[in-house]
């Protein structure tokens, strides 16, 4: 009898301890459009985003559920946060979204896939990628996104001119075997066209960081920024 109270017991702590508890989550991403930082940091090349196994999307306001949905605007709280960042500087606001969801007792707790800004001639979006929310002492927000950047030429030239820089941009060293081959027409066009694509640059921001809940937080990155705020609901 007592070995069964003993697993009885250790059976309810188990689902006490495993049991979720729901929370309002507000995020704010936005790209730092200052072409400063661009010539300041090494960025590797980045030529697709991994997708997680158990990821899942993030609904639609009129979709089924209360878990994982885009809540209405009159229920986010970070309007005028968003409005300032338009306001005071190169800042572009890619994605502002509230959602309900369960948070469970967890190192790695199940990651919520966004998308933000333009597509771009690359087929990705300005922004993408992950937002997985899980908790222990503290809540663990563990943004893993990604911010594709359409470069300007002198920005693409300032990644050419760093010998240390990994980027997307043409290679110098391909441009003038190009150049060298470009000796009939048809050849000075398929050059034209190759130097005319766009430079794309995609940088991640994977910080994890532990947070309490009612608190605005923000977590900073030479091209991008988010700005969170985790609320528990009744």
């Amino acid at each position: 009898m007592k070995k069964l109270y003993s697993a009885l017991i250790f059976s309810a702590l188990s689902l006490t301890a495993n049991a979720a508890d729901w929370y309002k989550v507000e995020v704010v991403v936005f790209a730092n459009q200052d072409s400063a930082p661009i010539a300041d940091e090494y960025w590797p090349d980045i030529e697709e985003i991994p997708a997680p196994s158990n990821a899942i999307n993030l609904k639609s306001s009129n979709a089924e559920g209360s878990a994982y949905k885009r809540l209405p605007g009159s229920s986010l709280t970070l309007h005028d946060e968003k409005n300032r960042l338009r306001n005071s500087g190169p800042y572009k606001v890619l994605f502002h979204a509230g959602w309900m969801q369960p948070v469970y007792r967890t190192q790695t707790p199940r990651p919520i896939h966004i998308t933000g800004g333009e597509i771009l001639d690359n087929g990705m979006h300005e922004l993408d990628g992950y937002i997985a929310v899980g908790r222990g002492t503290y809540l663990h927000f563990r943004p893993d996104l990604y911010l594709s950047r359409r470069l300007s030429a002198d920005e693409a030239k300032l990644l050419k001119d760093d010998p240390t820089a990994t980027n997307n941009a043409v290679d110098e060293n391909a441009a003038s075997i190009l150049t060298m081959q470009a000796s009939s027409s048809a050849s000075s066009s398929l050059a034209s066209e190759l130097f005319t694509i766009p430079n794309i640059l995609t940088a991640n921001l994977n910080q994890a960081r532990r947070m309490k809940s009612k608190e605005l937080h923000y977590i900073d990155h030479p091209l991008m920024g988010i700005l969170v705020e985790i609320r528990p609901v009744n």
